[in-house]
C-alpha cells in the first residue's frame, strides 16, 4: 500500500475494514515515515485522552434513547397534518442531548463507586510514560540485563520475561512509582502497541483477575505467586489476555 494519513488516521480510531488492518499493520512495520507518524498521532490521542474526560454511556442512558426512539417512530407513523416526515429525528436528537448531558454532568459531581484510585494511577502512568520521554529507564531486549537493573532500587526483584518469539517482545524497564511506593515497570510491544506491566509484592498469593477499561486503555490486573501484576494496553482485551497467560506459564 501507499503512504496515506487518511488510512492511518482511520487504523488509530479503530474505523478500518477488518481485512484491511493486516494491511496497514504490515505497512507500518516498515515504513518509518508512516509508522513515526502513527506514533505520533497516537501520543497526541493520549494525550487529548487524558486532559479531555469520557464516559462510557450508561445502561440506562441507552435506554433511554432507544425508547424515546421508539415513541417518536410510532408517533411518526401516524403524522399529524403539516408535521414534517423527519420531526422524530429531531425529538430523539433532543433527547438524547438532555439525557447525555445529565449523565455527563454527574460522575463529575459524584463519583461512581466503581472508582479505582489504584487502577486510574496505573492508566495515568501508562498514559504519562506514552506522551512523554520517560518510557524506558533501561533500554533492553534482553530480560538478563534487565532484572539486574532494578537491584538496590527496589526492595525485590521482578519476574522479567521475554516473549518475543509470541509476539511481545521485551523492549526495556523503569521504575516507577505507584500509590506512594516504588514497583518495577516492564515494558513490552505488540506491534505499534506498547503494554506497561507494573509489579510489586503483595501480602496474599491468593489468584485473582480483573480488567478494566478506562478512555480507550485496557488495564488487566492479576496476582501470580507473592507478585502482583497490572498490565496497561490500548491493545484488545483479548491480546492483553494473551499476554497475560504467557507471563504465567
Amino acid at each position: 500500500m501507499n503512504c496515506s494519513l487518511d488510512l492511518i488516521e482511520a487504523y488509530l480510531d479503530e474505523e478500518l475494514d477488518p481485512g484491511d488492518i493486516p494491511t496497514i499493520e504490515d505497512h507500518l512495520s516498515v515504513c518509518r515515515s508512516c509508522s513515526e507518524t502513527f506514533t505520533r498521532f497516537r501520543a497526541q490521542k493520549a494525550n487529548i485522552r487524558s486532559i479531555a474526560p469520557y464516559y462510557m454511556a450508561p445502561p440506562q442512558l441507552q435506554q433511554a434513547v432507544r425508547k424515546a426512539l421508539r415513541q417518536a417512530a410510532a408517533e411518526d407513523a401516524q403524522p399529524a397534518i403539516g408535521s414534517p416526515p423527519w420531526r422524530w429525528l429531531a425529538i430523539a436528537a433532543t433527547v438524547l442531548l438532555a439525557v447525555s448531558v445529565s449523565w455527563n454532568v454527574r460522575p463529575a459531581s459524584r463519583p461512581t463507586p466503581e472508582a479505582d484510585p489504584l487502577a486510574e494511577s496505573i492508566v495515568s502512568n501508562h498514559i504519562r510514560s506514552l506522551i512523554g520521554t520517560h518510557l524506558l529507564d533501561v533500554p533492553s531486549s534482553d530480560q538478563h540485563t534487565v532484572k539486574p537493573w532494578f537491584n538496590g532500587k527496589l526492595d525485590f526483584s521482578p519476574e522479567v520475561k521475554d516473549f518475543a518469539s509470541q509476539g511481545f517482545p521485551l523492549i526495556g524497564g523503569r521504575l516507577e512509582y505507584l500509590m506512594d511506593r516504588p514497583v518495577a515497570a516492564l515494558i513490552y510491544q505488540r506491534r505499534q502497541h506498547i503494554i506497561n506491566v507494573f509489579t510489586w509484592p503483595v501480602a496474599s498469593t491468593a489468584k485473582t483477575e480483573r480488567l478494566s477499561a478506562r478512555n480507550g486503555y485496557v488495564a488487566l490486573h492479576w496476582n501470580h505467586g507473592s507478585m502482583t501484576f497490572w498490565a496497561v494496553s490500548d491493545l484488545s482485551s483479548m491480546e492483553l489476555a494473551q499476554f497475560e497467560s504467557l507471563y504465567e506459564k
